[in-house]
């Protein structure tokens, strides 16, 4: 798993995790709004809301989508994406992110938005911006989780380790393929 915290004394920010599931072949991100700041000690907290529908989210991601956001950090380019359950739309971005203080790109942004299916006026909206080391951190723990997928999966497809493993090929003399006759083994040399 890898977590990112990102308080702010507005109580705007956000906390975001990733972690892996080998046996779904899947990839998850949960957003957690911020719910207090202190402003003595400078921290923010996000306790209060792990429990509070109207501030959190969680997303479930393929391993197409998971590739899609290592791609987007290696091109420096935007990947989104949508999904929709019988109770709610999840739309999902992560982009580059350029600060409006000074027009440059100081990383990428994750974004999250959560819409109830039959009320589209009830939503909520979730942001992280990652710097690029923790963007490329982000990246390393998506690849090294692919690679776990791969490693438990890539053999047979299956999910039972034992099963998983390689086999030893079956060894067999090779027959001889049927040759067509060459016309000058008949010429004396």
């Amino acid at each position: 798993m890898i977590q990112f915290y990102k308080p702010n004394p507005k109580v705007t920010g956000s906390a975001c995790s990733f972690w892996s599931s080998t046996e779904e072949k899947a990839f998850f991100s949960s957003f957690i709004k911020q719910d207090s700041w202190n402003a003595d000690r400078r921290i923010g907290s996000f306790v209060k809301n792990k429990d509070n529908p109207r501030a959190k989210v969680m997303v479930k991601f393929s391993m197409v989508e998971a590739s899609g956001i290592v791609d987007a950090i290696e091109r420096n380019a935007e990947y989104g994406g949508y999904h929709g359950s019988k109770n709610q739309i999840v739309k999902f971005k992560f982009a580059p992110y350029v600060s409006k203080k000074d027009n440059k790109q100081v990383g990428f942004s994750f974004s999250v938005n959560k819409e109830d299916k039959e009320d589209s006026t009830n939503k909520i909206s979730f942001v992280i911006g990652l710097y690029y080391p923790e963007a490329r951190m982000l990246k390393q723990f998506l690849i090294y989780s692919l690679e776990r997928i791969f490693e438990k999966t890539a053999y047979t497809g299956k999910n039972n380790k034992a099963e998983a493993e390689p086999k030893e090929p079956q060894k067999s003399e090779p027959k001889p393929e049927p040759q067509k006759a060459d016309p000058l083994d008949d010429q004396e040399w």
